[in-house]
């Protein structure tokens, strides 16, 4: 009975991850392709900015981190003021490129 619960708990949390993960790929799309390479099939790019499996694969990253970094705003990206709810998801999307 009890293995059951957490199976059913694991399955009713999916679709909120995957929920995540489609809006922090949507914003990633629309507000970091200018700078970072956010997608597998996506070329272009500036130069100084990592792509967002460059950060994921970072040793020091975690979600943390990367939210901390979001929160703060940095001189060379701008500050889109981010909401929590779209700071998380764009934080599980980077995290979710490992």
């Amino acid at each position: 009975m009890k293995r059951a619960l957490v199976l059913l708990s694991l399955l009713a949390s999916f679709p909120v991850a995957a929920q995540t993960l489609e809006t922090g790929s949507a914003l990633a799309k629309r507000w970091c392709t200018g700078c970072h390479v956010v997608e597998a099939n996506q070329r272009l790019a500036t130069d100084s900015a990592p792509s967002f499996r460059a950060i994921a694969a970072r040793p020091d990253t975690t979600a943390a981190t990367i939210d901390r970094y979001l929160s703060r705003g940095h001189t060379l990206m701008p500050d889109f003021s981010l909401s929590t709810p779209e700071r998380d998801a764009l934080v599980a999307y980077i995290l979710s490129l490992r």
